[in-house]
């Protein structure tokens, strides 16, 4: 029981209950190389609240608290039972999709984008709501290589943002390298 514990809090984000980051590395290792053998598609979602920075300034440290960890229970709600769901950062989080195509993962994502601006969040001065940005990158579409499927997942994030947040954005199409020589 005690060895059990001391795993959970090895792998486990203490604040929201999610997978850590170094947890979520390892599985996504794993994931990626059976994705890989099998030929099968794997996607990452890469999601983050926006304007988090100033839910913090407003309303507080505790109260940004209280949002993280209603984001990722909806997050965890929402994801299917084989997704692994993870806090990537800060107000960052990511949900890795196994056997999951560019189409499947936007509708997870909108889904998820929908639940959240539904919540309401209560302070001291007032209740307030929250929305998020998804980036999503899919594995073999956008990318065969862990790095450059993070990079595509984060640049569709990116984009997300730019665009005014609350949206959903897909990576843009992979483009095969020339090998030199």
């Amino acid at each position: 029981q005690m060895y059990q514990q001391m795993e959970e809090l090895a792998t486990t984000d203490g604040l929201t209950g999610l997978v850590n980051h170094r947890q979520f590395q390892e599985l996504f290792d794993v994931g990626l190389k059976s994705a890989a053998r099998y030929q099968r598609n794997y996607a990452l979602i890469l999601c983050d609240i926006d304007h988090f920075k100033s839910v913090n300034d407003t309303y507080g440290h505790p109260v940004g608290d209280a949002v993280l960890k209603r984001i990722s229970s909806v997050l965890k709600r929402s994801a299917r039972d084989t997704d692994i769901v993870a806090r990537y950062g800060g107000e960052e989080f990511a949900i890795l999709m196994d056997e999951t195509d560019a189409k499947g993962a936007e509708v997870i994502a909108e889904r998820i984008r929908n639940l959240i601006k539904e919540e309401l969040f209560h302070s001291d001065i007032g209740s307030f709501r929250c929305s998020m940005s998804f980036g999503i990158a899919v594995f073999p579409l956008h990318a065969s290589l862990k790095t450059e499927l993070v990079v595509a997942a984060d640049d569709g994030l990116y984009q997300a943002k730019r665009a005014g947040r609350d949206c959903v954005v897909l990576a843009r199409r992979h483009t095969a390298r020339k090998k030199a020589g």
